[in-house]
């Protein structure tokens, strides 16, 4: 029997947190992972989060390490985890690099989790201690009934009000197949869980605002309808992702509103009509979209919008052509990103074979930077007209991290990459 009595969890940090103001948790995959370790276990659990403090790791002193990471983290997830086996400490890493790049992983990791760890994680746990641990756990078919809460007092010796840790899930994967997203394929298909244990969670959440991260809630109009009705004796104000075309369910769109539903994300990707049908995004009309902006704030549901840049079709034209679009239709935020394909996704292996990879720093992943040479205008263009974009865009913004986050930037390079030279 190996000893396991206490577990550090690690969160790198990416470019985006370089500015950011405050000290509360972007997402709940460390308090989800925390409500998955097996009580019987009797393990002690300690975190470390790059996205709301510094991190000494000479000071953690654990029996295992456990590191989440995305594409543009996973270099700093590679470094502590190198650091962590030189001291001879097990390492596992887990998240949507490790899903879809295993193999790359392993070479840092003593295991992997790809996929959902609703089952894997803890049966990891189970085998490490049993001295049997696999190099790699992989997802099989999930059980989403009576699955644990987060624990949203994971950070409580961090100074985190537990009401701050606001954010939860009902669905996970998406049944649309755009080119350049990884929801179709992170979860290995897609998944809901019970309405009745989606209320219950609720119920536990103290925040008056829930963020769910669902990444198309309303993509089963059936269920999402049945979870709004539950939701509205609940009396919470709630923002999601969302489809463009909720806007055209009045049912839906009332009974969300009803049930608190104050903002959405919708995924425009572009204004120009034949970017949309190259990314299979086709059922997104460029001339529905002032329509549907107003559908949703006429039920007092700010949008939020986000805009994929470096498109097939695309050229320098798309970003004054965007520019001009949101002078027109008053979407409540707009959100930019750079087209990116994430290793291990259909869309890399075609721009690999295409041979239009023109970046291999996986901490360029931030949908920030430019890592494909685009079709029709040059990286340099590209890169530029972005952040230019942002600027006129968020300069009139003072209120949102974005205006800082782009505004101190010297140039439009690699200044705004977090290397892993403070670690």
């Amino acid at each position: 029997m190996a000893k396991l009595e206490k577990i550090a969890l690690i969160m790198p940090k990416g470019a985006i947190y370089r500015f950011k103001e405050n000290n509360t948790p972007d997402s709940i995959t460390i308090p989800a992972l925390v409500s998955l370790i097996p009580k019987e276990l009797n393990i002690k659990v300690e975190v470390y989060d790059e996205t709301i403090e510094k991190i000494e790791k000479e000071s953690i002193n654990a029996d295992i390490v456990v590191i989440s990471a995305l594409t543009s983290t996973i270099n700093r997830a590679y470094t502590y985890a190198d650091y962590f086996r030189s001291k001879g400490v097990s390492v596992v890493i887990g998240g949507v690099h490790a899903t879809f790049n295993p193999d790359e992983v392993s070479e840092h990791a003593d295991s992997v989790i790809c996929g959902i760890a609703i089952h894997t994680f803890p049966q990891l746990l189970k085998d490490y201690k049993a001295d049997k641990m696999q190099k790699i756990y992989k997802q099989g078919d999930i059980d989403f009934r009576n699955m644990p809460f987060p624990d949203r007092n994971a950070y409580v010796e961090k100074n985190v009000n537990s009401e701050d840790i606001n954010g939860i899930q009902a669905t996970y994967g998406c049944k649309n197949v755009c080119e350049f997203c990884v929801q179709p394929y992170v979860c290995n298909g897609c998944h809901q869980r019970p309405i009745e244990d989606v209320i219950n969670e609720i119920k536990q959440i103290k925040s008056g605002f829930l963020e769910f991260y669902d990444p198309n809630l309303f993509q089963d109009a059936e269920y999402a309808y049945k979870l709004c009705e539950a939701m509205i004796p609940l009396k919470k104000q709630w923002g999601t992702p969302a489809n463009i075309h909720v806007s055209t369910n009045k049912e839906l769109l009332e009974v969300a509103s009803k049930s608190g539903l104050i903002a959405v994300l919708v995924g425009f990707e572009s204004v120009n009509q034949k970017s949309l049908l190259k990314i299979n995004k086709g059922f997104n009309r460029v001339s529905d979209f002032s329509e549907a902006v107003r559908r949703f704030q006429n039920h007092n549901i700010s949008v939020f919008g986000s805009f994929v840049f470096g498109l097939d079709e695309n050229d320098i034209n798309i970003f004054q052509e965007t520019y001009d679009f949101l002078q027109q239709v008053p979407i409540n935020m707009p959100r930019f990103t750079i087209n990116t394909p994430f290793p291990g996704t259909p869309f890399y292996k075609k721009m690999k074979e295409e041979n239009r990879i023109i970046e291999d720093n996986w901490a360029m992943y931030d949908c920030s930077h430019v890592v494909i040479q685009p079709a029709n205008m040059s990286p340099e263009d590209l890169q530029q007209g972005f952040y230019e974009l942002c600027n006129a865009v968020y300069e009139n913004r003072p209120d949102t991290n974005l205006h800082h986050y782009y505004k101190k930037l010297p140039d439009y390079t690699r200044d705004v990459v977090i290397d892993c030279s403070d670690i």
